[in-house]
């Protein structure tokens, strides 16, 4: 496998794999790899497309120095990971190369549907997401790019950048949520969770089930969502959000067994912020 950190050398490699008549598959991370990004690396194994797994803290899109400096990083592993799944190129730029002329002013239009979730939450996230993503598709100029479900917004978003800015050209694939043995949804920021936060956290995906059930059986919303936030707050899990909103607009849902319905959250438990979200 090979392992560029320069901008120029990465480019100069993308040029040479489409220079031989071949397509790149891009899989994104921030490293701290684990089962959830295992099985985007699995599921790209699908076509005869060279792959580039990208590892890149973003402190764009971080709104606390704390939280960025704290994000857990394990390279050595990582590169097991990658070697073991025959990937073909990791890219681990160098931070000041991919942030320098970014931050000069532009005009990000993004769908007004960006602005609720964790774009209402955590201020210039999405900003920052968009920047280094799309800074990294006109580096590696992929045809398909892998992102994970659990991140459900920012894959809008992505698919956003895709079509406005690639004209579609690439293919963005989406990768279904992995879990632990528990049901929580396996994050990088799991590690920073005792045994004791992870069972509590687990309460949140076992809520959300109940809720789906609930709703099928035509419960009513609004009163459906109050009543789980109260019972997983009396279980010490502080609730950002919980919305029961369309899968493709993110508009409200507000009748009996909408179709395109998802159940979306963002919680905290002993300070270490998780989202997660299921299909109704």
């Amino acid at each position: 496998m090979k392992i560029i950190t320069s901008i120029e050398e990465q480019k100069e490699y993308c040029s040479s794999i489409e220079a031989e008549g071949n397509n790149i598959s891009l899989i994104p991370t921030m490293g701290n790899l684990h089962s959830g990004h295992e099985s985007l690396l699995l599921l790209s194994r699908s076509t005869k497309n060279k792959r580039i797994v990208s590892l890149f803290v973003n402190p764009l899109q971080f709104d606390s120095i704390s939280d960025y400096r704290s994000y857990p990083s394990s390279i050595d592993s990582d590169i097991e990971i990658l070697e073991r799944n025959k990937v073909d190129c990791l890219f681990m730029p160098d931070e000041n190369q991919m942030i320098e002329n970014i931050n000069h002013p532009e005009t990000i239009h993004l769908p007004q549907y960006m602005s609720i979730l964790c774009g209402k939450h955590r201020k210039g996230h999405f900003d920052g997401v968009f920047k280094i993503v799309k800074k990294l598709f006109k580096i590696i100029n992929p045809s398909i790019a892998y992102f994970g479900k659990k991140d459900y917004q920012q894959l809008m978003m992505v698919r956003h950048i895709a079509k406005e800015y690639f004209g579609n050209r690439i293919e963005i694939v989406a990768g279904d949520t992995v879990r632990e043995s528990n049901g929580l949804a396996m994050s990088s920021r799991n590690n920073r969770l005792s045994l004791t936060d992870k069972k509590i956290a687990s309460s949140v995906h076992k809520e959300l089930i109940i809720m789906r059930e609930s709703i099928n059986l035509g419960s009513n919303n609004q009163e459906l969502l109050k009543k789980s936030i109260d019972a997983l707050s009396d279980k010490y899990i502080k609730i950002e959000y919980l919305e029961l909103l369309s899968s493709v607009d993110f508009s409200i849902i507000s009748k009996k067994n909408a179709d395109n319905a998802m159940l979306f959250v963002a919680f905290y438990i002993s300070g270490v912020r998780l989202i997660d979200n299921i299909d109704v």
